[in-house]
């Protein structure tokens, strides 16, 4: 599929599960905030919410990509950093689970205008998850309820544009032996609970000129090595200029950690910036093992990749 390029790819991290005023910045790529700048702290939360900024063929277009785990982190957040729903072209989600879910209807609720929402169909499935201390869920990101807030669904399987500017992949190809589902999550399909292939966890990529791939994923779950490999399949593009997300690493133990490490060297990702769901283990890993190209994704961070 042809991927338009642009001039430059903005992100910024509205929630995450880190908040570090200490971590380094990187000059004109990667930028910390600076909270005595700010009109109000900002918040840290196990979800995930991303400010998007595309630009090139004389457009820009701005991108909410997923809505945090509640409405608190991410509207204080925005609120911080001085953004406006208004604003917001379209949202994204990466997958049906509540942590990358949980603020979409109060987003609904304080827009005066339609808002265009791109998801898989999957997403709609209902989710729970058995952990060690029992079961979770379900949860359900209802169709109906979007549509009565004014969505403006627009529902793919396979990979899709976003705004002539962006691509989803839909379901992402496996072709890594050692990216599998972990046992944990479930979905219920007719009402019967199945383990979770995440046919709906999806990137979202972008081509910057001269640069290559931005990718960013929401978990990760079907593998940051089978989603980035996919990436390239699906726009031609090898070069990788950012990979951005939560990689869902230190659950699946120490192996695929391992694995994970040497499939993203064959990679070679120019930048690296993984937090919420990947986990302190790997975290502490991926530094060690990309010491050039790693970053915590801390709240407040702005990535910017330009031609």
């Amino acid at each position: 599929m042809e991927l338009p390029s642009l001039s430059a790819v903005t992100v910024e991290v509205l929630v995450d599960n880190f908040y570090d005023v200490f971590e380094p910045s990187r000059p004109g790529v990667v930028e910390r905030v600076v909270p005595g700048r700010l009109k109000k702290p900002l918040v840290a939360a196990h979800g995930l919410a991303y400010w998007i900024t595309l630009e090139g063929n004389g457009r820009r277009t701005t991108l909410l990509m997923d809505a945090a785990n509640s409405p608190l982190p991410l509207l204080n957040n925005l609120e911080a950093l001085e953004h406006d729903l208004a604003e917001v072209d379209a949202l994204v989600l990466s997958h049906g689970h509540p942590d990358h879910y949980g603020g979409l209807l109060e987003v609904l609720a304080r827009r005066d205008k339609p808002l265009p929402i791109f998801l898989h169909r999957d997403s709609y499935l209902p989710k729970l998850l058995l952990t060690p201390k029992g079961r979770v869920g379900p949860w359900e990101l209802e169709r109906a309820e979007l549509v009565r807030r004014g969505a403006q669904l627009h529902e793919n399987t396979g990979p899709t544009l976003v705004l002539g500017q962006a691509l989803l992949t839909g379901t992402v190809e496996a072709t890594t032996p050692y990216e599998t589902p972990l046992p944990g999550p479930k979905r219920l399909v007719a009402g019967q609970e199945e383990n979770d292939p995440f046919s709906d966890e999806q990137a979202l990529v972008a081509h910057v000129q001269g640069q290559g791939l931005v990718i960013v994923g929401g978990c990760c779950h079907p593998g940051i090595v089978n989603m980035v490999k996919y990436a390239q399949k699906l726009t031609g593009v090898t070069e990788v200029a950012a990979l951005i997300g939560g990689l869902h690493l230190t659950a699946g133990g120490p192996d695929l950690i391992r694995q994970t490490i040497a499939g993203l060297k064959e990679l070679k990702p120019k930048l690296l910036v993984a937090g919420h769901c990947t986990g302190f283990r790997a975290l502490t890993q991926l530094a060690l093992a990309f010491p050039d190209a790693f970053m915590v994704s801390c709240v407040g961070t702005t990535v910017r990749l330009a031609a």
